[in-house]
Parts: structure tokens; sequence; C-alpha cells
């Protein structure tokens, strides 16, 4: 154990871990659909600001990213990037390159983790663009559900500030063309995170920002907020205010293992100072977060003892291993967002620390146990020392200017802010990548034959916003052609529901050269199943591996009722693509509808899925189907509530 601090350093270092990477980014425009949690009903005591804070900002899609599907389940040994920034009492561990994820925080004066270690780096469709791993603190910046940042590289540097390095983290969110700034730094045994979001734009936008950390669980588990009531979503459509802790009369959820059924309960803490979540164990010692009063929301997520929530902490890490997420946000729940003005900037900071309550009053009745979690963390971070951290650190550290940058994010802040003429905020810098960004850079600066230099074999997905299709479209009455530029101007036309003009962009850009994207683009708008599979066929020949187009069109097979073409479509496939747990999963599915029981079980058997999504149960479905009455075996069964 350490109890001398020392001045704080950073090493840049490789960081051995166990698992798999995320993938490439696929090629397709994501035109359908983004992951989220759909709340159809909130219940009578939701007031008309929450109502109105539900309904505003939703994402109909995630675009301009593209999905990061292509992972897989393996246990390879591998290096990541990674920054550890200690001072003898405490030690954190940064990955840069999977969203500046703090992987670890530890205490040395207590000779403990603080945070859940994921001993696998494994990747599941938890996000905004499908990847997404669990474990440690995550930033989420965009709208509700893991961001889009969160298996991406971002910018990270370090910076000389008067009380020491500071690790700086800082992207351009690009489905909201807001800026992140996350400073990490130590002070004593506690991990400060100060996070400025920019919004460099005249108009305002919806705000949704939520720290997410992971923390082991174990049987004794307690989680304590000081709170009465909060709200309820779990996987049900219904979002509610119920009693802390017994919300259902008997089962007490400050005792996460005592619920069967995954479940987030947001606190109503927003008229406190110094807000606070803290997880302990029954010795009374665990981990806390507390803020500055920007972030008024505290969450707990549990996975529940029953079955789905065993198998996705199963499928996320290895067997065995448990944990759960505290988490704070802008907004009393997650399913809202907030505004921030045109040209504004909204900034806070976050601290974690290590607790150490007294046993009894840890066990003790709730009300008593979450006082003396308050007492214990103001007293470890007094609210007002920690608003007077913020307020210096926004006078002399948020806009030092980063310094050599020890990882690169994408170009594409480079590329906003030449479309802007804009320079990047104080203490950020946004260099040119040699990345996707690099002839929309070029082209945002004028020169429009930059466009000629996207690669027809794995077209760039254009971006969206307005300011792109102004662009666009002025290039285009200038006389500038090409078919990337007629692609763009399709993908934006089809992201704003112009269906017409979408459908003539996509074909005069096969016209002057057929792309599998522009081809699949046509797909996806025929009214016509024949001529929609042909043009898949096709995109498909231009694209033989692309995985995720040949699901797509085998699921809009299924769609249309036609599970022959769905396995002769499959046979058509290269042998380790259709080997691919989604692909057995839709022929098992075409199977069943032709008829075909006894050869999707054996599908069935073994079937592992590697891109299943959170709240999907087509495993337990089919095998509802195919086995009426049975019990689903464990491995397939991922139902996260009783209604499922």
């Amino acid at each position: 154990m350490a109890d001398t601090p020392r001045p704080a350093r950073v090493r840049v270092l490789s960081l051995p871990v166990r698992g798999s990477l995320p993938g490439p980014e696929g090629q397709l425009p994501p035109l359908k659909h983004v992951r989220r949690s759909a709340v159809p009903r909130l219940a009578g005591a939701a007031s008309a600001q929450m109502r109105e804070r539900v309904g505003r900002g939703r994402l109909g899609s995630p675009l301009p990213y593209g999905i990061q599907s292509d992972y897989d389940r393996g246990a390879a040994d591998l290096e990541l990037p990674a920054l550890e920034l200690t001072n003898g009492l405490v030690t954190a561990t940064v990955l840069p390159g999977l969203g500046g994820r703090v992987w670890s925080l530890v205490d040395h004066t207590r000779d403990r983790e603080l945070l859940f270690v994921n001993p696998r780096l494994r990747f599941a469709n938890f996000g905004l663009t499908d990847a997404w791993f669990a474990g440690g603190i995550e930033w989420n910046l965009g709208s509700t559900g893991h961001t889009t940042l969160s298996s991406r590289p971002v910018h990270a540097a370090v910076v000389d500030a008067p009380d020491g390095p500071v690790v700086r983290l800082w992207e351009w969110e690009r489905t909201r063309d807001l800026v992140m700034q996350v400073d990490l730094r130590l002070d004593g045994t506690r991990l400060l995170a100060s996070t400025r979001v920019v919004n460099p734009d005249p108009d305002d936008k919806p705000l949704y920002w939520w720290t997410n950390i992971a923390v082991p669980e174990t049987p004794g588990t307690r989680v304590l907020v000081p709170a009465t009531h909060a709200w309820r979503t779990d996987y049900t459509g219904m979002l509610d205010r119920v009693e802390v802790p017994f919300p259902d009369g008997d089962v007490d959820i400050s005792r996460p293992q005592a619920s069967t059924y995954a479940a987030d309960y947001f606190y109503e803490v927003a008229d406190q100072q110094g807000r606070l979540v803290c997880a302990v164990e029954p010795d009374g010692r665990g981990l806390a977060q507390t803020s500055t009063g920007e972030l008024t929301g505290r969450k707990l997520f549990l996975w529940g003892t029953g079955p789905g929530g065993r198998r996705w902490q199963e499928w996320l890490s290895t067997p065995d291993t448990r944990y759960l997420e505290v988490q704070a946000g802008v907004c009393q729940t997650q399913l809202e967002h907030d505004v921030i003005e045109g040209g504004a900037t909204r900034s806070w900071t976050e601290a974690f620390v290590a607790v150490d309550l007294d046993p009894e009053q840890a066990g003790g009745e709730y009300a008593a146990a979450s006082a003396a979690a308050r007492a214990a963390v103001h007293a470890a971070v007094p609210p007002a020392e920690l608003e007077e951290l913020h307020a210096r650190w926004l006078a002399q550290v948020a806009e030092l200017p980063p310094g050599e940058l020890v990882q690169t994010g994408s170009g594409w802040g480079h590329a906003e802010l030449v479309l802007r003429s804009q320079d990047a905020p104080a203490g950020l810098a946004f260099p040119p990548v040699q990345d996707a960004s690099a002839p929309l850079a070029r082209f945002a600066a004028g020169d429009v034959a930059a466009l000629d230099d996207v690669p027809a074999d794995a077209p760039t997905i254009p971006p969206v916003s307005s300011r792109w299709a102004q662009a666009f479209a002025a290039a285009e009455e200038d006389g500038a052609h090409g078919w990337w530029l007629s692609y763009a101007r399709a993908v934006g036309h089809h992201a704003r529901g112009e269906l017409d003009e979408a459908r003539a962009a996509y074909g005069h850009s096969v016209g002057l050269r057929p792309t599998a994207p522009a081809l699949r683009g046509l797909a996806v708008l025929a009214t016509d199943v024949d001529q929609a599979d042909a043009l898949y066929a096709h995109a498909l020949e231009l694209t033989p591996r692309d995985r995720q187009l040949w699901t797509e069109r085998l699921v809009a097979l299924l769609a249309a009722d036609r599970p022959d073409a769905v396995v002769e479509a499959a046979h058509d496939m290269p042998e380790d693509l259709r080997r691919h747990g989604r692909t057995q999963l839709v022929l098992a599915q075409a199977l069943v509808a032709r008829g075909d029981h006894e050869a999707a079980l054996e599908i069935l058997d073994g079937l592992e899925v590697p891109d299943l999504a959170e709240g999907d149960i087509p495993t337990a479905e089919l095998w509802h189907v195919l086995r009426p009455g049975d019990p689903v075996p464990e491995r397939l069964d991922f139902r996260m509530s009783r209604e499922a």
C-alpha cells in the first residue's frame, strides 16, 4: 500500500488484453434504424418538461457513421494503445483508441481496483453504431444509447497544467456536430474528469451526456443514492416512477442481486447539492462518483439474476463474471435530451474516489446507509471544493494548448472546421488525417476534384448535415459532377425522406459508375421484391465479401416471405461469411418459415451470433417455435424482462 503522493506523471504504453477488436466500419449508410430503447409509454407522474425532453432529439439513424459489426468472439492476445496517469496514490489507465475509456482505476492506498476491468475485450450490438464493450468509465455524448465514439479512436494529448499533467481526450461527434473534451487529472486519491461540450454552430441542438461507470457486482454489493424515488425502465416499454429502495414491495434494488430482471433506475436527485452515487461491498468499501451541479441525473443499471442477465454478462465477458453500472448525466433519465444553445459551451467536473463506510451503516436501513454514503463522499469531495476546482480548471486549464498528440482520432473535425471556415475551440486541435475525411476536407476548401479520390470499391459514407447538403448542391449548380457527388446527394435525400429525389440521384450515380452502396440504395427503395433482390445481387458482384450487404439481402428476402430464396442466396456466399452466426440465424429463421424444423435445430445447436443486439431474443423465439413448452437452453436465453 502507498500513502505518499509523488508528482503525477503520464506514461504511454501498450496494454496487454485478451479478446478481439471491433473490426472495420461498414461502407453501407445506416438508413433504417438506430440502436435505442423505445419508450412508448410514460407514467402519469411524468411532468410536461420530462415529456418534452423525452420527445426531443431522438436519432433516426447514426449517419454519417457506418456500422461496426464485423467483430468476432475471439480471445487473442492483443496490445492496446494506452495512457497511464499516476501519482503513487492512484493510477488510471485510459484507452484513447476505444473512445477514451478509463479501463482501470487502482487506489494504491487501499490496494484495490475500483472499476470492473473486463477479463475479455468482447463486443456486442449495444452501441448506436453496434460495437460496444463492457467495463471501465465510458463517456457518452450524442443520443440515447452508447455513443458512436465508444469503439473509435479519439484525439489524445498530455497537457502541462499548473497542478500537474492532464490527459486530454477530445473528438468531434458527428451525429450532433458537437465537440467533446474530457480532461483527466489526479488530485490526491481522486480522479477528476472535467468535461466541455462545445456547440460550434449558431443553432440550438439536443444535448445528451451520460458517464457510465462499471463496477464489480458480488452477492453483497449495495448501490446507495440519497433518494426516495426513481424512474424505472425495464425493457417492457414503460418509464414509471417507483419508490426506492422497494419499488415492488419486497425486492430491495439497492442490492442488485435481489432483482431477477434487468432494469434502469434513474434517481430523483435534481434538487440536491453534491449529487452522488456509490457502490459498496458488505465491508463498506467501494467507489463513489460525484460532480458539479451540471450533471443532474444518477442511475443504477442492473442485469438481474435471471437467465437472460446471467447469459448477457457471460456473453460480454467470461463465465461467472458479474458487474453493474452506476451512471451520471445531464437529464433525469437517459430517455431525455436537454438543449445546448447555439455557440454555447456546457461544462462540469466529476470526481471518482474510493469510499470506506462503516460496515453496519453500509448494510443498514437504506435512508441511513445513503446518508452515511453522502457524508463519506462529501468528506472526500466537498461539493464547494469541487465547484472551486471546476472553476479553476475552466480559468486555467481548459483552453491550454494540447501539445503533441499521443493518439490521433478521426479527421472529420478538421473537415467540419474547414467547411465552416472556423478555428478549433481554444485548447483543442483537429489536424488533417489521411482517412476517409481527407477528400472531403479538400472539397470543403474548394477543391471539388478531390471527390474523384474517393475509392469506388469502398466509398466514403457521405456526411448528411444541412451544411454539407448545401455544399454538395452548390457544387452541382456550379457544374461539378461525378458518381460520388451524386451518391452523396442521394444519401442526403434518403436520410431526409425525399425518396423520389434519392432514387433519381442513386440512379445517376450508378449511371456514371456502378458501386455497391449506390445499388444498395436503389434496392432499399425498390418496391418490387425481385427488382430489389436483383439490385442486391448486382451490388454483391462488386463487393462479394461485404457481410453486412449479404445480411441485408437475406433479411429483405425473409421479410418478403421468400425463405427458399434466402437459402438459395446463402449458398452463393463465401463459405466463411455463410458460417457467420448472423447468417446462420437468418438461415434458421428461413428454414422454420418453410417448415424444415430439424435443419433449423441443427443450426441452433452451437449457434453464436457475435453481433446479437441488446434486447433482441431471436434465439429464444426460434426455440419456442421449434420446441414449444421446453425451457430455453441457457446458451440461447438472452431475455431481459419477464414479458419476453
